[in-house]
């Protein structure tokens, strides 16, 4: 799976700015899932969804990566062809640009929540009042930086999220764990001392 696929005609932008379509996505960019798996995650009709898994590979935002036959029935599973989508320069002024953006950013965060909702009671656990001991890890901070440090933090958060993922060789003693984060430019802080 690539990092980031350009989205290049304003037909994919279009494609991929539908709320439910972004939402599709999200979960196969996780891991590969078949229409009827995903009919279940989302209470949704199989029919629905393949029509939106259509449309997805119609524009090379997902791809078929495996065939399995199952009781007579042809199990086909479906995975994002990239963990990111980011429109080209030329699609930048377009408001559907805007649209998918926020879309997937609210997906990030909609699917950050129901993976917390379901992680285990152990995830949450803590053995000791060192936090730097927790191997759980929640932070939030509203911060005023320049806009070259707050790249420079972003491309050393890419480079550190890189190696976790080319060290992740299958163990037995491997834990799996949910990493995400969210950052964007806000007008002012949300709790701005007012006088």
């Amino acid at each position: 799976m690539k990092t980031i696929k350009i989205i290049q005609t304003y037909e994919q932008l279009k494609a991929i700015s539908d709320p439910l379509r972004t939402k599709i996505l999200m979960y196969l960019v996780e891991r590969p899932y078949t229409c009827h798996q995903l009919a279940e995650e989302l209470n949704l009709t199989r029919a629905k969804i393949l029509y939106h898994l259509r449309e997805l590979e119609k524009h090379n935002f997902i791809k078929l990566v495996k065939k399995v036959e199952q009781g007579g029935n042809l199990l086909k599973y479906y995975q994002a062809v990239a963990r990111g989508f980011i429109p080209a320069d030329h699609l930048l002024n377009f408001v559907e640009s805007q649209e998918a953006t926020r879309q997937s950013y609210l997906e990030v965060l909609n699917r950050a929540k129901t993976r917390v909702l379901t992680a285990p009671n152990s995830s949450f656990e803590i053995n000791s009042s060192e936090v730097e001991d927790w191997d759980s890890l929640s932070l939030q901070s509203e911060v005023s930086v320049t806009k070259e440090k707050f790249l420079e933090f972003t491309k050393k958060y890419r480079e550190l999220v890189d190696e976790l993922v080319t060290d992740n060789e299958i163990a037995e003693k491997n834990n799996n764990y949910y990493v995400m984060i969210t950052a964007f430019k806000i007008d002012e802080f949300a709790f701005s001392e007012k006088s």
